[in-house]
């Protein structure tokens, strides 16, 4: 796949994953990665959440994201969570997968069991990604921009997830009537798109 998904050439996108590729070679030659900023210098642990159990979040836009690694996952380096507070709960908006060398790869939503999140509808969740922004002041300055860029370059990808998203569960309940999808063990990742910057 190319740096932005297929059809969406529009020109803030196009930039965005540019300057994506950019700061992510800038952070290669400089021998380190966004995942290295996020755990500021320590060893990763296995479900420890970098930088801390706050994450990096900015009180003004309601946003929040932090990093992790689950023991044994082959298939990814670990993942950033990224999520819409509210003062008694939070929405989670997507994941971003991550290659050992440092480039997101993929992203993903969750089934509420998963996260410990609070339901909200497509429409909700898309506007929320499309109002994505953490000030870089909020954390380290190229980690934040890293987030910030992600939801730029991969917006439409990013909406279209929360869509498939409330497809599968409601195949889910077609298939299962009377029971609860947001429960099932059995049912994580809901939606899923690769992606590579340019």
């Amino acid at each position: 796949m190319g740096g932005v998904p297929p059809g969406d050439r529009r020109p803030r996108a196009v930039s965005a994953a540019a300057r994506l590729a950019r700061l992510l070679r800038d952070l290669e030659r400089a021998g380190t990665s966004v995942m290295a900023l996020a755990r500021q210098g320590r060893p990763q642990a296995p479900w420890t959440l970098y930088p801390d159990e706050s994450g990096v979040f900015d009180r003004a836009t309601r946003c929040q994201f932090y990093y992790h690694a689950h023991a044994g996952a082959r298939h990814e380096a670990g993942h950033f969570h990224t999520v819409r507070l509210f003062h008694d709960r939070t929405a989670h908006l997507v994941a971003i997968s991550m290659t050992e060398r440092g480039w997101p790869q993929r992203l993903f939503t969750l089934n509420l069991w998963a996260i410990g999140d609070a339901y909200a509808p497509p429409a909700r969740l898309k506007r929320w990604a499309r109002e994505w922004r953490l000030a870089e002041t909020r954390g380290e300055p190229r980690l934040v921009r890293f987030v910030n860029l992600v939801f730029e370059a991969f917006r439409p990808a990013i909406e279209r997830l929360q869509d498939e998203k409330a497809a599968a569960l409601r195949a889910w309940r077609a298939n299962h009537p009377g029971r609860d999808p947001f429960e099932d063990r059995s049912l994580e990742i809901l939606s899923e798109v690769a992606v590579e910057p340019g």
